[in-house]
């Protein structure tokens, strides 16, 4: 090293969709824990392997009971960095973090006439009168002025909250609803309920390109699962060329074939709206059901970490304590969900295309992103609605983001009888004539 370069290091890269280099990132998570009184206990779900998975319990500092989890994937650090975030996304998202003062209660066939008009759940809301229906508020993110305004100002939204909170309908929550005063029977609603697009973040741009990938994740697996069980024959799948991938996404295929002890199949599912969409997926066998990891990303490379990682985290947590597998299949009396519940791709890939991995091109910074992101919804005539949950003193952001019109069928695979919605159902037609019965709502 000459005298005129001691000293000047470059700053560590940050990584793709972060804000900051990872060793920041976990100083910050960590205040945050401190903060919120909380301690974390790690356990390593895959010794020796790269990439590997950790998983987190949150517990309170006067006991040792836990109050929130969370898994993570990536290389040794990312996955105990990410596990620390993910366990305090669930906890800030979750009943310990919630403010009743936030809510708001309006009337369900209201909310059906407004943004909602498009949601699956629309025709349920519009039969619920005589009620009020807890709801948070959401504002639009307006590309042109994100980050400089954020999700501040007057105005938006209100999204019922069962959407974003499962746990908002368990039987624990019944003193909640009534101190708030909803007393709406969610009991054909709650089928429909998950935490699809919530996450966590350094910042609210962070925060919300990844709940924003995450709504446009579950979409194109939404619309996968409907052209590949419920459109007519013809669907071809495409299937990535393995020997395309970078090293990283081919180490965590590698990794995957390893551990699932089967073929892996890497798809590119992207839609129509264009953010790189990607499906790492093992079949379901007499023994096992399938196994899966998805990825969205503005990068296809990254998208393909994601998803390959993902799939890596879901095998490894299926030996952990709490480890779980996915629900039962739909009723015999709906084939078509059925089918869409046990996930069988094996005669689809068999005409699969096989195409090559998708080039990257430069992304930008997450707030960035964010604009391109939202550009790209708006493109095909979607809005994007987006709260901010909680910030804290470190900068760390859980938000939760709900685009009206996207598709949350991939709720069918863990045994909900859900049907698609107006976007789901125009891709099984689009495919072919739809060739199964619905149930109806």
């Amino acid at each position: 090293m000459t005298s005129s370069s001691r000293g000047h290091h470059p700053p560590p890269r940050c990584p793709a969709e972060r804000e900051v280099a990872l060793p920041v990132a976990t100083r910050r998570v960590r205040a945050t824990l401190s903060a919120l009184g909380l301690r974390a206990r790690l356990v390593d779900a895959g010794p020796g392997h790269d990439p590997c998975a950790w998983w987190c319990d949150l517990l309170g500092e006067a006991d040792a009971v836990s109050v929130a989890c969370g898994m993570g994937k990536g290389s040794r650090e990312e996955a105990r960095t990410g596990a620390l975030f993910e366990a305090v996304e669930h906890y800030l998202t979750g009943p310990a973090g919630f403010d009743p003062g936030t809510v708001a209660l309006a009337a369900p066939a209201e909310l059906a006439a407004g943004p909602l008009y498009e949601d699956v759940c629309a025709a349920l809301l519009t039969r619920m009168s005589g009620r009020r229906m807890a709801c948070a508020r959401y504002r639009a993110i307006d590309g042109a002025k994100f980050p400089r305004d954020g999700l501040s100002g007057e105005g938006g939204v209100l999204v019922p909250l069962f959407l974003s909170a499962p746990w908002y309908l368990e039987a624990g929550s019944a003193p909640l609803r009534e101190l708030l005063d909803d007393r709406c029977d969610y009991a054909d609603l709650m089928r429909y309920s998950c935490n699809s697009g919530s996450a966590i973040g350094v910042t609210v741009a962070e925060a919300l390109l990844h709940a924003l990938n995450e709504a446009i994740e579950r979409d194109a697996l939404s619309l996968l699962l409907v052209r590949a069980f419920l459109g007519g024959p013809g669907f071809r799948p495409r299937l990535i060329d393995p020997g395309t991938l970078p090293d990283g996404p081919a180490r965590a295929y590698a990794v995957a074939r390893e551990l699932t002890g089967s073929p892996v199949h890497l798809l590119d599912i992207t839609t129509d709206l264009g953010v790189p969409t990607m499906l790492a997926y093992t079949l379901p066998t007499s023994r096992h059901p399938h196994r899966r990891g998805t990825g969205t990303s503005l990068s296809p490379s990254h998208a393909a970490w994601r998803a390959l990682t993902e799939l890596v985290q879901t095998t490894l947590g299926e030996r952990l304590p709490a480890g779980t597998h996915r629900g039962p299949t739909a009723p015999a009396a709906h084939p078509g969900l059925r089918a869409c519940s046990r996930f069988d791709l094996g005669r689809a890939l068999r005409e699969a295309h096989v195409v090559p991995l998708s080039s990257d091109a430069p992304a930008g910074t997450p707030g960035d992103q964010v604009r391109t992101v939202v550009a790209a919804l708006a493109a095909r005539g979607f809005t994007a609605y987006g709260r901010t949950v909680h910030t804290l003193p470190s900068g760390v952001a859980a938000v939760h983001v709900f685009v009206p019109g996207l598709e949350r069928f991939m709720l069918v695979t863990d045994g909900n009888l859900v049907i698609p919605g107006r976007r789901g159902r125009a891709a099984a037609v689009s495919a072919e004539n739809v060739s199964v019965s619905l149930p109806r709502l």
